[in-house]
């Protein structure tokens, strides 16, 4: 298969139409191979318009939407990143093409392990995977320029707002699962106790690994 190819077509004819035009996410997605981010027996759907099975029990988001959480989150050469819900470690490897330093966070050590594995791979070293409680153990007091939540959830904790340097943005998907549609939000710190809220797309994923109501260990996850 021509992977090259498949990735040149993924960007003009799913990306692009779901209005990705800023260059810097389109190259970082033309630089990332993301079939070394999936099971190789999956790996010739890496570049198609759904979502693919992990290892790990996890899926995959498709690719316009973890491109919009990219572009969404405006990333410059100097920031630091937090990525909620390591996956496969993609998002975090095209985060960390657009700056300075990604931290990437996930209940499952055996997650972390694959997607650092994946990122090495690639030759991406500017990632540091962290394993513990997805919203509660998040890394020291560091605050953060960007925070991308790599699933849904069903409000938004406080703690991730203020988290965010000033002017930091978070990127959540918020809503319920038993409901049909979910609003994509752009979180952006204005003060220091002051935030304001975009809404930027309607769509609808699982919700962050054990983060439901009943904080169950099954299912289609992130």
């Amino acid at each position: 298969m021509n992977f090259e190819l498949a990735r040149a077509n993924m960007i003009e004819q799913q990306v692009r139409p779901w209005d990705v035009l800023d260059q810097r996410v389109l190259n970082a997605l033309a630089e990332v191979p993301r079939e070394k981010f999936l099971p190789e027996e999956h790996s010739g759907l890496a570049y198609s318009d759904t979502r693919i099975p992990l290892d790990n029990g996890r899926m995959s988001l498709n690719p316009n939407i973890e491109a919009r959480l990219l572009q969404a989150a405006v990333l410059e050469d100097d920031d630091r990143v937090l990525i909620i819900g390591s996956g496969s470690g993609y998002i975090a490897a095209c985060a960390a093409k657009l700056c300075k330093h990604v931290e990437s966070v996930d209940s499952s050590e055996a997650i972390n392990i694959t997607a650092s594995n994946n990122a090495e791979q690639c030759n991406i070293d500017n990632i540091k995977f962290i394993t513990g409680d997805m919203l509660e153990d998040l890394p020291d007091k560091t605050s953060y320029d960007a925070i991308i939540v790599n699933g849904s959830l069903e409000t938004v904790p406080q703690r991730l707002k203020t988290r965010l340097t000033k002017l930091g943005r978070l990127i959540v998907t918020v809503g319920s699962e038993n409901k049909p549609i979910m609003e994509t939000f752009v979180i952006r710190r204005i003060g220091e106790e002051d935030w304001l809220e975009q809404s930027i797309f309607d769509t609808h994923i699982p919700c962050l690994f054990n983060t439901g109501p009943e904080k169950k260990d099954t299912g289609f996850v992130f």
